[in-house]
């Protein structure tokens, strides 16, 4: 039950990150740093826990670590191509999915079968 509050909780602010980058470009604005949020968010929701099945923690770490150093990379060696803005916002959503990944939950409670 505890992962389902943190499955709709990151699917509930990718909805509203990406609904506000739509609204903002509606307006004229540029929203396109949101709705990279959004989508980032959503996509590492989906990959989170529509792919992983058997062990979640230990792969939404592994994902998290790609989504994080792909910002990170987008943000170091993307300048000429991409806006920094999207490696900011792919690295940020690295971490959202490293911190609601479980994985030190998981070590813990491994520990204490041992």
């Amino acid at each position: 039950m505890r992962f389902k509050n943190k499955k709709n909780t990151l699917a509930a602010l990718g909805i509203l990150f990406l609904l506000a980058g739509i609204i903002i470009s509606l307006d004229g604005q540029d929203g396109s740093s949101f709705i990279y949020f959004g989508v980032g968010t959503l996509t590492a929701t989906l990959l989170y826990y529509g792919i992983v099945a058997g062990r979640p923690q230990i792969s939404a770490f592994i994902v998290g670590l790609i989504i994080l150093h792909t910002g990170v990379l987008l943000i170091v060696k993307g300048e000429l191509i991409y806006p920094s803005e999207f490696g900011l916002i792919t690295f940020v959503s690295g971490i959202l999915v490293l911190l609601n990944s479980g994985f030190s939950e998981y070590m813990r409670d491994r520990k204490k079968k041992n």
